[in-house]
């Protein structure tokens, strides 16, 4: 039987923030709108039948609302893969032995297709690959993925990590998700899907590098550093959306699930 203690934590518990819940939210509405009407039935009908999400990209939050609830800890190193400062590239032996977005995602996306019905491995899955999309997610684990690497940003001290989680999207108008979601779906290109899961990865960890080239601690951020990243970070949601879409669609489109 599947662990629901999570139902009475979330009730508990304030938001964490990774990749910002309107970040996921955008990403995974942007996703859905992308794909067949047979596929955003199919989430529809598994989102209700769990029961406690609105629509498919409300859902996409599911993995850091269980954050609190240790029962869950196993599952916290997969929304990221960290690498030694100055590596080239990511590798595949550069996932922990104890799982990283990329293992995440391989073993959720196999377990769908499996089970299609199974509102976990969606949750999952969905998320995960939001994750992998986001630059900071693939870093550097000397500072945590930025997490360490302290900035002043509109006049606040903030982490990187935090910046690039919600920092930016604030100022790129994702509050308004729906709408955020639906702007990047409108822009999204087919032939983003390309490529694999590790091939992504080192596209995020690219622009990892950018950001860090720059850095000095407790440098000031503002207008201009929104200006230069947050048009990378819409192509990374853009990219990540077409993404997750083409496998939902694999899942969805070739199962009986209504």
């Amino acid at each position: 039987m599947r662990h629901l203690a999570w139902l009475f934590s979330l009730l508990l518990s304030t938001q964490a923030l990774a990749f910002g819940f309107n970040g996921h939210k955008a990403l995974c509405q942007a996703a859905y709108d992308l794909t067949s009407a047979k596929t955003q039935k199919a989430l529809d009908n598994v989102v209700a039948k769990q029961g406690h999400y609105g629509s498919f990209a409300e859902s996409c939050t599911w993995a850091d609302d269980i954050k609190k609830d240790h029962q869950w800890d196993w599952s916290k190193p997969l929304h990221y893969i960290n690498v030694p400062r100055g590596v080239s590239k990511v590798t595949a032996d550069d996932c922990a032995k104890h799982g990283c977005a990329l293992s995440a995602i391989r073993h959720y996306q196999a377990l769908l297709k499996e089970q299609p019905q199974d509102w976990q491995a969606l949750f999952f899955l969905s998320h995960f690959v939001g994750d992998l999309h986001q630059p900071l997610h693939v870093s550097y684990e000397d500072d945590l993925g930025g997490n360490r690497a302290m900035v002043t940003f509109f006049g606040e001290q903030k982490n990187l990590h935090g910046i690039w989680d919600y920092g930016l999207l604030d100022h790129l108008g994702a509050s308004n998700w729906k709408a955020f979601g639906d702007m990047l779906a409108s822009k999204a290109k087919p032939q983003f899907a390309k490529g694999t899961p590790l091939i992504w990865a080192n596209e995020s960890y690219a622009i990892t590098k950018q950001i860090y080239v720059d850095y000095q601690h407790h440098k000031v951020l503002a207008q201009q550093y929104v200006d230069r990243f947050g048009p990378k970070l819409e192509l990374q949601m853009e990219k990540g959306a077409e993404r997750l879409a083409k496998m939902l669609d694999n899942v969805y489109n070739q199962s009986q699930t209504e």
